[in-house]
Parts: C-alpha cells; structure tokens; sequence
C-alpha cells in the first residue's frame, strides 16, 4: 500500500516520531511519502525518506512571517476554562491546546497559500492508501477524504487535541451560552474542508483512529480509538565518537585500575534554544551544582544561547552543542532533561533514571506584553521569530511579545509520570539550592533504587508494540477504513 506521512516542518521534534513508522512500512514492501514546507526537504531527505514540497518555494515557513496567527490572548483561553469548569490541571491541558497547539495548526490550513492545496493535488495522482498526519496538520484529514483514503493521526506526544474536543463537547450548552465558540478547532478546519465540499464531523478533527506512543500510566484519557505503538526514539545517523564506546564506569586506568567516575548527561531541548536567549535562569544553578560533583562526568549538549548567563564552566563539564542522545545515554547514569517526550523517550528506551526540570506553581499560560512592558525581558519571544532563522535589521513588521513560562509545555506531566514509576525526581532550579541540586543528581546517579525503576519503566515500554509489529494492524484498518 501507499503511506503518506505530514509533518510540520522546521522541527525535528515533529520530524523524529515518524521515522522508525515510516521505515517499518518501507522495510514490510509498503511505499511511503513524507509532505511537508519545501524548507523542510533537506531534514527529510537525511531519516533516509523521501520527501513531498508543499507550499511556495518563494514564501518562508508561515511561522517565520509577519502574518502568522498569535497565541490566544490569556484572558480568552481563562474564559474558555471558567465556563468549563476545568480543574487547576485541566486548565493547563486547556492551555496547551488552546494557546500552544492552535497557532501552529492554523498555518497550513489557510486558503490565502499552496501548502494544503498543494497537498491534496499530490494526494489526489498519488492516490494513497493511508494517510497518517501530525496533529497540527488537519490539511492531511481533507486530502485524505478527498482521494478516499484511510487516516490516522501519529500522537507524538499527550492528546491534548482530543483531551480538549472532549471537553468541549461535553460542556457545548455552556459555552454557547457564554457567547463561546463550542469548537474552534472546527471553525478553524471549516474553511478548507468547505472549498472541497465538506463539513467537518469528528473524523476530519481526529481521524479514523489514533496511534498513541505514550505509555498507560502518561496517556490522557479520550474518547477517540487508539493503535498504541512504542515510541522509538530517532535521530539523524552520525560517527560514534570514541569516547562513547562504553560507559566510563567500565573501564579503568591502567595506571592505578581504578575506575573511572560515571556520566551524567545534560540535555535541556533543541526548540526553545533557537528563539530564546539564555535558559531563564536555570543552566547557571544546574552548572554550578554539577561543577560541585568532582566524582561525576557532566556531559552538556547546551549551545552559546543556553550558555548565555553561565560565567564560568566546571572542569567536570563537557559541553558539546549536539550530541545524539541514542549515543550518549547507554553510557550514562543518570539524564538531567526539560521535560520533553522526546528526551523522556530517549531515557526510557536506554533504561537511563532522569532528573526533570520543572518549575512548580507557575502556569504554561503565555502572557502577551503590553505597551510598557519589557520586552527584552529573558523567555519573553517575538511572532515570526520562532526559529531564529531570521536575521536582525531584517523589516519586522510585527509588535507582538509574548512571556513564556520558565519550563516546558510538558514537563508537569512527564515529572509526575517519572517520580510516580520511581524512575526519577523533579528538579525545580526555581524552588531548590545549589546544594539541593547537587544531592538530588548524585543520589539519582547513584541509588541503584533509581535504577531498578528506570529497568522497570524500560519493561513497559518494550511490552508496547514496536512499530514493525503494528503493520498487520494497519494493513487490516486500511482495508476497513479506505473509501475506493
């Protein structure tokens, strides 16, 4: 059968999930195609698959311009939880959809640019059998219901889209009453679906079913059908350096035989350290905690912008701006990380205990500035600077600043999750000592209780079906779901 993935372009954290996927169906003799923004062609071509451009190769990324859509303004997306009544953690969910997830959804379903036209025309002579689109890509649910094909969404992480439609459905009276969109998702897709002849029903919001990677005790609870699949984690292939033959704990001197000390690895993300300079204020307190560990190894994949606010380096520190984690981790003892699935994954899958970043008590809503504010304020971004792709002196027609919160969408779940399977701890840089840091990593790299639990957690995710083994499933679904 014929496969065709959409990813949103210029992130590699959208880009990764889909590989391991797309190679089982290609290695099972099924053809596969991945679409997205013809910047993101090259990324592509790296995982080894072939690339479909969409879009103008004239016009940048919609979120490197002027006119892309701005967060919903917090008192709106406030609203929104008020009427529904949601919990102090529902509202944060809510956030992440409604404020988080919606800008980059509204980008290719816009009728004003080619990439969703473009993506249907290539459906329609493609003709594939299944198309399985990114979440913030709703323009492969219409390609699919044009040229008949079976569809899915590839969750890379929470369900934070279907989480928030069943909210929303379960409280329509009330925000109807409140003079509240009941689906803006809806209202959003509308449009697109329309010019081809469609009105939007729960299949074009969710598709036919879902593939879910996450683990039972991480996923959110919805009503939507889910294929689980292990989440494996991908990154571009590249020399194995020799120092990461083996764990440091393995080997000796040969002068003296003693061991050498273990490895820590340091990873706080590849996204927001492209538009946000320095790390608010957590690499320095991390750093200098570590520096005070001399039996520890700390290896940092942190870039200049991270290391912004940092004024001095320990000597146990090694800092190296990228390193793959599917390297690093196997010779590590414990993961310091922010939060991300990818990252968390990553642990998981090399039975590695983790220390995650996550400020407790602040809230994942984005405040925009207003006039008089700082906007030079650290975490505080500009629209159309995202990706730092752009260059200062560059026309900036744009006058929205919005504040981040000093952590990772995720990071609350994936603290929780990991501290409630004793794989791991919370690290707050906001609430805890320098000291305190210092205790927490080198009790979380060295009490082997961390360590059975990481094996535990590793146990579970190898129980999930890998991606090779969902293919009979997915042939049987397509054959169920395929309209021609």
């Amino acid at each position: 059968m014929r496969v065709l993935f959409t990813v949103y372009p210029n992130s590699l954290a959208h880009l990764y999930p889909v590989v391991p996927l797309a190679w089982a169906l290609q290695s099972a003799g099924h053809e596969v195609r991945v679409a997205a923004h013809h910047s993101a062609a090259e990324m592509i071509i790296k995982t080894g698959l072939t690339p479909v451009q969409l879009g103008d190769p004239d016009q940048p990324p919609v979120r490197l311009t002027d006119d892309c859509a701005p967060p919903h303004h917090q008192d709106i997306v406030n609203r929104y939880a008020d009427v529904m009544g949601l919990s102090p953690e529902g509202r944060e969910h809510w956030i992440v959809f409604y404020q988080w997830l919606m800008q980059p959804t509204s980008d290719y379903v816009r009728l004003d640019r080619r990439e969703a036209e473009d993506l249907i025309d290539f459906a329609k002579v493609w003709q594939p059998d299944l198309i399985s689109w990114d979440a913030t890509i709703p323009a492969g649910a219409v390609a699919a219901k044009v040229c008949g094909a079976a569809h899915t969404r590839l969750l890379i992480g929470h369900d934070m889209f279907g989480w928030s439609l069943d909210r929303l459905a379960e409280n329509k009276d009330a925000l109807v009453a409140a003079g509240l969109d009941p689906n803006p998702l809806a209202t959003l897709i509308r449009p697109l679906a329309q010019k081809y002849g469609y009105e939007v029903d729960d299949e074009l919001l969710v598709g036919n079913f879902s593939i879910e990677t996450m683990l039972e005790g991480l996923r959110l609870p919805t009503s939507t059908k889910k294929l689980p699949m292990r989440h494996v984690p991908y990154v571009d292939p590249d020399v194995l350096p020799k120092w990461l033959y083996q764990r440091p704990e393995l080997t000796r001197c040969e002068c003296c035989g003693r061991k050498n000390r273990r490895r820590v690895a340091l990873s706080l993300g590849e996204s927001t350290r492209r538009f946000i300079k320095g790390d608010w204020d957590r690499a320095p307190k991390i750093l200098k905690a570590l520096g005070q560990l001399d039996d520890l190894e700390i290896v940092a994949t942190l870039d200049k912008a991270q290391l912004a606010d940092v004024e001095e380096i320990p000597p146990n520190v090694k800092v190296i701006d990228w390193v793959n984690l599917p390297h690093l981790l196997p010779t590590c003892s414990a993961l310091i990380h922010h939060g991300g699935i990818g990252t968390y994954s990553s642990a998981v899958a090399n039975k590695v205990p983790q220390l995650v970043c996550d400020v407790e008590g602040i809230s994942l809503l984005m405040r925009l500035v207003e006039d008089g504010g700082d906007i030079n304020k650290t975490g505080t971004y500009r629209l159309g600077w995202e990706f730092d792709e752009r260059e200062e002196g560059e026309p900036d027609a744009a006058t929205s600043h919005w504040e981040l919160p000093a952590k990772k969408v995720e990071s609350t779940v994936v603290s929780d999750f990991v501290i409630s399977t004793g794989a791991g701890v919370r690290l707050d840089h906001r609430a805890s000592t320098v000291e305190e840091i210092r205790d927490l990593v080198w009790a979380v790299a060295t009490d082997q209780r961390y360590h059975h639990a990481a094996q535990s957690l590793h146990d579970d995710w190898l129980a999930m079906p890998s991606p090779s083994d969902i293919i009979p499933d997915l042939e049987k679904l397509v054959v169920q779901h395929r309209r021609r």
